[in-house]
């Protein structure tokens, strides 16, 4: 005889376990939707697996009445509370009423994830389209091939459209700024970027101010250009343009970790990269923020 109670609790148990294969599969995707991703994802997946438990516990009891309203009411009441904060902890931008096209540029792998992932990412989820340009595989500070293919997977999470990694050779780049700046400007002519991000001139490493030398030369004809801090900036670096990114912060550092190769590195642990955020953001009269000198900016009024 068909009953219609053990029906409900089956068909309860089967989407429970969808949901769970689904956070496990898509886990990536959730990292890169909501704040606080890590929290999130436990919670949801822990909520599912006792609410699965739950309904099949009810499937096989003889004698189980009150654990069949106890099960339902604890799955409708858990499932919406994740619903809620799932909604809650999203991440939320303004959609850009007139997309644009940025470029940004880097010495090395994990360059532009630690200077200004945060803002890459907003900016991303705002519209715009975002090409990356990376000078060197950074042979020299880790193994080539692994920062190449994490190079990828970092600008593969931010979002970022177009990654393209050269093959100048790492440390020696400052004998390389001509070449460099072609390459560039090949990229500039293609793409026609509004805003182009790269390094510091105030900055102890050779790699970085060829390539804000480089960039300069390139993007001559551009109106907004704006330098980014690295771990290796002077203290003469003075931003005077942030970007807001309390709600990217994790994203900033989930990007960072997909450079497994250098993660032993102590500028890219998390609690240096939310001090920094939370430095600029002091700066800025905000929570968090990453700053830039602006070369020029052409204010859209």
């Amino acid at each position: 005889m068909f009953d219609l109670v053990i029906f409900i609790h089956l068909i309860n148990y089967i989407m429970f376990n969808i949901v769970i294969l689904l956070v496990i599969t898509k886990k990536l995707p959730l990292k890169r939707m909501v704040r606080k991703s890590k929290a999130v994802f436990w919670i949801i997946l822990a909520s599912n697996i006792f609410s699965a438990t739950l309904q099949l516990y009810c499937l096989i009891s003889k004698d189980s009445n009150i654990w069949y309203q106890l099960g339902d009411c604890l799955g409708i009441i858990g499932q919406s509370a994740l619903l809620i904060g799932v909604v809650w902890m999203k991440l939320i931008v303004e959609p850009s009423s007139k997309p644009r096209k940025i470029l940004v540029l880097g010495a090395h792998p994990d360059d532009i994830e630690i200077a200004c992932g945060g803002s890459l990412a907003k900016l991303r989820d705002a519209g715009h389209t975002i090409v990356g340009l990376i000078v060197s595989g950074g042979e020299c500070g880790g193994n080539s091939s692994s920062r190449r293919r994490e190079a990828m997977k970092g600008a593969e999470f931010l979002g970022i459209n177009k990654v393209e990694i050269m093959d100048f050779p790492d440390t020696k780049l400052d004998n390389f700024v001509l070449e460099i700046s072609k390459e560039i400007e090949t990229v500039v002519n293609e793409l026609k970027p509004d805003i182009v991000f790269t390094h510091s001139i105030h900055d102890i490493h050779q790699d970085h101010r060829a390539v804000h030398y480089a960039t300069l030369r390139a993007c001559r004809n551009l109106s907004t250009i704006l330098c980014y801090e690295s771990p290796s900036i002077t203290q003469h670096f003075r931003p005077d343009v942030f970007v807001n990114i309390e709600q990217y912060i994790d994203i900033k550092i989930e990007s960072i970790r997909k450079h497994e190769d250098q993660n032993k590195k102590r500028y890219v642990q998390p609690e240096q990269v939310y001090g920094k955020a939370i430095f600029r953001g002091t700066q800025a009269k905000l929570e968090k923020a990453e700053g830039f000198e602006a070369i020029r900016i052409n204010l859209q009024v």
